[in-house]
């Protein structure tokens, strides 16, 4: 996946309606193309199409029990967000993982969101949100359930879009949630291998603590070190696994560990 491509994927503007019944043939194409391209994206980020492996209209008419147009319209809008790579008329493939993808994303998102973070704890977030927060670092999951893996995934997105909600920028509000899908499907190749429910429930909770008290620099510290813990544990798992035979090593550097503590010098998923 391309800078290009990544940016690009930034401006898809979102369809997060509910899908409608109506008796207008065009209408219920459009709702059939926006499920197909539901279905075939979820399937892509959480890993049950797998980077690299061929598809073809067919294949996917028969998986999803959807016509040919409705997926031919979702297989558009996927190529154009990078996720999906056209070979020719016929067939296609998900687009492969590789380091550079990983590096591209996690280095827009320590950009981003640390300073998201801490615009955030420069207001005070109301006391339902602040609760929900501390309710979703207490997450975990288990390496042998799939299930887990999503639900664990969707807590992270959910706790990261929670906070930079409160940055007071729409825009980069909106730029992050689509880096935050983006990384759904990278952060899974991740956390497959590698239970980090610890890391996870201890640095969540101690950047909800450095929100709460409106500690915006502890928060972005936090956030920092997480996200580099992130990328760390991405590469590690895309240099190991033997099905991602396209992942591009050259330039690969991997960060220094890091050690889960309570500690102000432990600075986030």
């Amino acid at each position: 996946m391309r800078v290009q491509r990544i940016i690009a994927s930034m401006h898809r503007i979102s369809q997060e309606g509910s899908d409608r019944q109506s008796g207008d043939p065009d209408e219920r194409s459009v709702n059939l193309g926006e499920q197909a391209y539901r279905l075939i994206r979820s399937d892509i980020l959480f890993y049950q199409l797998t980077p690299g492996s061929r598809i073809s209209e067919p294949l996917l008419t028969a998986r999803f029990h959807l016509g040919k147009a409705a997926v031919r319209s979702a297989l558009m809008r996927l190529v154009q967000e990078g996720l999906v790579d056209k070979t020719d008329e016929r067939s296609a493939r998900i687009a492969p993982l590789t380091l550079k993808d990983v590096r591209d994303i996690y280095g827009l998102r320590i950009l981003l969101e640390p300073r998201a973070a801490e615009s955030a704890a420069a207001v005070t977030l109301s006391e339902s949100d602040l609760e929900r927060l501390r309710k979703i670092s207490l997450s975990r999951y288990e390496l042998t359930s799939h299930v887990d893996l999503v639900d664990f995934l969707q807590a992270n997105r959910q706790f990261n879009l929670i906070v930079t909600s409160y940055c007071g920028n729409e825009r980069l509000a909106a730029t992050i949630k689509q880096l935050q899908d983006l990384t759904l499907r990278i952060l899974y190749v991740g956390i497959r291998s590698l239970n980090v429910s610890e890391w996870f429930q201890s640095t969540h909770q101690q950047i909800v603590n450095a929100i709460a008290t409106r500690d915006g620099a502890r928060a972005a510290a936090l956030w920092t070190t997480d996200l580099r813990y992130g990328e760390q544990l991405i590469t590690k798992a895309l240099m190991t696994l033997p099905e991602l035979s396209e992942v591009n090593l050259v330039g690969a550097s991997l960060p220094t560990s890091f050690a889960v503590s309570g500690s102000k010098s432990n600075d986030h998923q």
